[in-house]
């Protein structure tokens, strides 16, 4: 176990590792439990948020002088004290252990392994999205053509979707975040069903509950084919009248879903309640906590986070560790914490695929996840400080550079990227 010494949050510097709080980390806007401390912007979020940390003597430097070394333990034995709210079941099936089933999930344990290397997969993946983006193209224009939906296609296209994700979750999800932009509303629909899915696979859902979950995903924005095609493309904010319009594209989805036939009731769930919101601040009947279906609780975090990655015309583009971030912020706010906790590990704060600049200004791409120390992955760097692309490029685990015989870090991530960013496409990398 590594020592730790507790520290005043106003002792802290930017390179220390923060193993624990002085309060439980949900009540917290920070990722995972451990991380190193990147920058000013850090430090002041753990001043709001706390009196006093842990951190990993390693990690201290001479200068700092830590407060007594002690082990907080809650008053009450053991147990957080912390009150809480009444929840689903969700939570037990999140924690694999027994409960009174959930209606909604077929309680079990399963543990989806990786089967594929992202190598292997990432070229059966490239094929499946294409398949998936041209079924899904010629589903929607029949839909604005004769104002029917067909189902069955929709599933074919999920099912092998499923499948890569299953695989590896990494190779999808790298090809979605590099999607072409020019059309909003396959882009949302594709990606959904694949966070969707990596959600499902994390939380050890059945297969069928997956695909259903997927299919769900992609047809959360179905309504959006019938509202005015200068509502969804306008560059700024919208209007009262504008917003009332935008906002039918919910009961717009609902009725579409009525004329088709086959439609799992739980699909229903994801299109009608993925903008309500935990605390009842959603639409479109403002319901709150469990009265949300937790397949439109799942839906609700899938189709926010999809859209702060996305680029749209009237909103800035997230990385996906500050979208991350900012639901984390959100939880037991706009969204259940025990979900949101899942989809983070599921995601991971940098994900395969996605490009990062490290403190030495240098540009990479995080090509291995660390499944303890999240935050520190194996890095493929790919251009210098000045943003200059190298001839030859150079693989780094971040986990073990150390820049002292005391194991100090020498190198940590600043910051993740937007796709895109500095011209650079993932995909066209050699992905090992």
């Amino acid at each position: 176990m590594e020592l730790t010494k507790k520290l005043s949050v106003d002792q802290l510097e930017i390179g220390m590792y923060v193993a624990s709080l002085d309060r439980p980390w949900l009540e917290t806007p920070f990722l995972f439990q451990g991380f190193y401390i990147r920058d000013d912007d850090e430090i002041s979020e753990l001043q709001k948020h706390c009196n006093s940390v842990f951190v990993t003597q390693e990690s201290l430097p001479h200068a700092a002088t830590p407060v007594a070394q002690v082990h907080v333990q809650p008053s009450n034995g053991g147990q957080d004290v912390t009150p809480k709210k009444k929840r689903f079941s969700l939570r037990a099936l999140l924690r694999r252990r027994e409960s009174q089933p959930d209606d909604d999930f077929e309680q079990t344990n399963v543990i989806y392994a990786e089967t594929t290397t992202l190598k292997e997969e990432f070229h059966t993946a490239s094929d499946v999205q294409k398949q998936a983006i041209d079924t899904l193209h010629d589903v929607m224009q029949n839909l604005r053509n004769s104002g029917g939906l067909e189902i069955g296609p929709l599933e074919s296209a999920v099912t092998p979707m499923v499948d890569s994700v299953l695989r590896n979750s990494a190779a999808l999800a790298c090809l979605m975040r590099m999607q072409k932009k020019d059309d909003y509303l396959y882009q949302h629909s594709l990606s959904s069903t694949v966070w969707a899915a990596i959600l499902g696979r994390q939380i050890g859902l059945t297969r069928s509950d997956i695909d259903l979950l997927a299919l769900g995903a992609m047809l959360l924005d179905v309504g959006k084919t019938q509202i005015p095609a200068e509502i969804l493309t306008k560059p700024g904010p919208l209007d009262d009248k504008e917003t009332a319009i935008m906002r039918r594209h919910v009961q717009f989805g609902l009725d579409i879903l009525d004329k088709a036939d086959g439609v799992d009731t739980r699909v229903f769930d994801m299109v009608a309640h993925h903008h309500e919101r935990h605390n009842g601040t959603g639409y479109p009947s403002g319901l709150s906590g469990i009265d949300i279906p937790v397949f439109g609780r799942i839906a609700g975090i899938v189709d926010a986070y999809d859209a702060m990655i996305t680029l749209r015309p009237y909103a800035k583009l997230l990385s996906s560790y500050d979208a991350l971030r900012k639901l984390r912020m959100l939880a037991d706010v706009e969204f259940q914490a025990e979900i949101v906790d899942q989809f983070t590990k599921a995601i991971g704060a940098f994900p395969t695929g996605t490009l990062v600049e490290l403190n030495t200004e240098e540009i990479g791409i995080v090509i291995r996840q660390n499944r303890i120390r999240r935050l520190r992955p194996e890095v493929m760097i790919i251009m210098d400080a000045n943003k200059k692309t190298l001839d030859d490029f150079r693989i780094i685990d971040l986990n073990e550079e150390t820049a002292t015989d005391s194991g100090g870090q020498s190198l940590w991530i600043e910051r993740g990227l937007p796709p895109g960013m500095h011209g650079i496409d993932p995909t066209e990398y050699y992905i090992d």
